[in-house]
């Protein structure tokens, strides 16, 4: 995932565990909110002879089918984010004439998406810990869905932007649900492949929405009518919300996470999920499973009644503000803010330039359909398409305004991050996270500086497929820092800041893009280019996290 995909590794390397948003739920609902004291464990009588750690209940379940399921919707899930994601960004070039957008226009479109998750991961991630994590990732992802498929309906460019952005909102909530629901059903020594299948899903959203886009878009499907058009892209907008909903619906017939159900103190229901849960993994009967009582150990277990929602809430903000404060104490001011700019800048570098490709693929095949022994660059096209005077122009000549060669194209650099990716997953324990984040903003860096001056479509795809492809190496190496740089008690909330400072890169990347590309086009090529590149140098200054054990 993009946007902070899981807070556990795999042992060894990715991590191991941390502290789950249960567990920061369960401190602070036990505290006052007015004096807000250090960080403590409830403690708790022994576990009697007939209970067991709820690690091993959930390993007793075995490993099976159940599990599979899981890891399968989980991952089709975080699929779904990376196609809502990006969708927009493909589309723009078909939808331009329709909402009358220019390219100040559609940078602030692709912000849109970025700003409403910045929001929603805030809110969902509360209301989680509150009502369930299933229950509330069964709405975020219906309210992506929803929005998604109203704005394939959306006729103007305000009421679009609006709709993009409350998916943004569901967007933002089902990523770190995702990841805090599978993991509580792993057992240890699973949890890190589990979560690492998961991950890898991402690619295979944006793998399926370049098809999709290649399947739906050219096309002369849909209907036209002097008030009100359904056409091709809005067609694909509309399939490209389907994952979710059909995600959301998979879910409601899920099992609320036992962990959960265990620190409200619901335990006849958590030992009925254990019993099912090992039922599908080992076909053997309900009452066979061997454990009749689970406790956690060191936590006391709390039931919260909807009438402190608000309080829980309150005490919530007051917390995750204390523990934002502590990361910039003396001891860790140094890597906070190192990852704070290394987070924003890779995130500024790769949505500001990933999310425009379409755009740039289209306006250099559209060229060169018409000049074919020409050679420019991307930034020679200014005139030829894209500022507001020649897109009316275009739009009123009623011309084809998407070539299938780009799409095509876009589907390659789907595809381009592959190999690595599974570098990664076999090599980031022998060569070491900053290895892998050093050289890919480095590389990333200067591909995307090289993009200015290639001067042939093919060159161009090449470039921006070895753009895609290092990015990735250097977003997996900060996902294994992001979890292993922090202490235990502060390590969640590090990981929510760094993300907050990675979606502000991201939106600050797409609305720059949009505001220069038709006017300064090297200004915001070369801004990529350094920001990446000092970055990278800067990950030199991180403290070694490979195979030490975590604080």
């Amino acid at each position: 995932m993009r946007d902070g995909k899981a807070e556990e590794g795999d042992e060894g390397g990715g991590g191991g565990e941390i502290q789950t948003v249960s567990e920061v739920f369960t401190e602070v609902v036990n505290k006052d909110p007015d004096t807000v004291p250090e960080p403590q464990i409830n403690q708790v009588e022994e576990p009697q002879d007939d209970e067991e750690d709820y690690e091993k209940a959930i390993t007793a379940t075995g490993y099976g089918f159940f599990h599979y399921w899981l890891v399968a919707i989980g991952g089709i899930a975080n699929a779904s984010d990376a196609v809502e994601i990006l969708c927009v960004s493909i589309l723009l070039p078909a939808a331009e004439c329709d909402l009358h957008m220019s390219s100040k226009d559609k940078g602030l479109l692709n912000a849109g998406v970025f700003m409403g998750m910045m929001v929603g991961g805030y809110i969902w991630g509360s209301l989680g810990d509150i009502y369930g994590r299933k229950n509330v990732l069964v709405v975020s992802l219906m309210v992506n869905a929803i929005a998604g498929i109203v704005s394939s309906f959306m006729q103007g460019f305000p009421l679009f932007f609006t709709m993009r952005f409350i998916s943004g909102l569901g967007v933002g909530g089902s990523i770190p649900l995702v990841w805090a629901y599978v993991s509580e059903f792993q057992p240890a020594s699973k949890r890190g492949g589990a979560l690492s299948v998961i991950a890898a899903f991402w690619m295979v959203g944006n793998i399926l929405v370049a098809v999709l886009a290649l399947a739906i878009i050219p096309y002369d499907i849909g209907f036209v009518t002097p008030s009100f058009s359904y056409n091709s892209w809005r067609i694909f907008l509309a399939v490209c919300a389907l994952p979710s909903l059909i995600i959301g619906i998979v879910l409601i017939f899920m099992p609320e996470s036992p962990m959960f159900l265990l620190l409200k103190g619901r335990h006849e229901e958590t030992i009925e999920i254990l019993q099912k849960i090992y039922e599908q993994n080992t076909s053997n009967p309900r009452r066979s499973y061997p454990v009749r009582r689970v406790t956690i150990a060191n936590i006391k277990m709390q039931t919260v009644s909807s009438g402190s929602a608000w309080r829980t809430l309150k005490d919530i903000c007051i917390q995750s503000w204390r523990q934002s404060n502590a990361l910039f104490s003396r001891s860790l001011l140094r890597t906070t803010l190192l990852m704070l700019f290394i987070n924003f800048a890779i995130q500024f570098g790769y949505y500001g330039l990933w999310l425009w490709f379409p755009e740039l693929f289209n306006r250099l095949q559209i060229y060169y359909n018409d000049h074919p022994n020409d050679k420019v660059s991307v930034c020679d096209l200014t005139d030829f398409k894209g500022n507001e005077t020649v897109q009316t122009s275009n739009c009123n000549s009623g011309d084809e305004i998407v070539d299938p060669q780009a799409l095509v194209n876009t589907l390659i650099t789907a595809v381009a991050p592959l190999p690595s990716n599974l570098w990664t997953i076999f090599y980031m324990d022998r060569l070491g996270r900053k290895f892998f984040l050093v050289l890919s903003m480095v590389l990333s860096g200067g591909s995307a500086f090289g993009i200015y001056f290639v001067k042939t479509a093919t060159d161009n795809l090449i470039l921006s497929c070895v753009f895609g492809a290092v990015s990735t190496m250097g977003f997996n190496a900060l996902d294994c820092l992001g979890a292993e740089l922090f202490p235990t008690h502060l390590r969640s909330t590090a990981l929510a800041v760094t993300l907050l400072a990675a979606r502000l890169g991201a939106i600050a990347g797409n609305l720059v893009f949009g505001s220069l590309i038709d006017v300064y086009c090297a200004v915001p090529m070369f801004m990529v280019a350094c920001l990446l590149i000092v970055g990278g140098i800067m990950g030199l200054l991180l403290p070694n996290t490979t195979r030490v054990a975590l604080t």
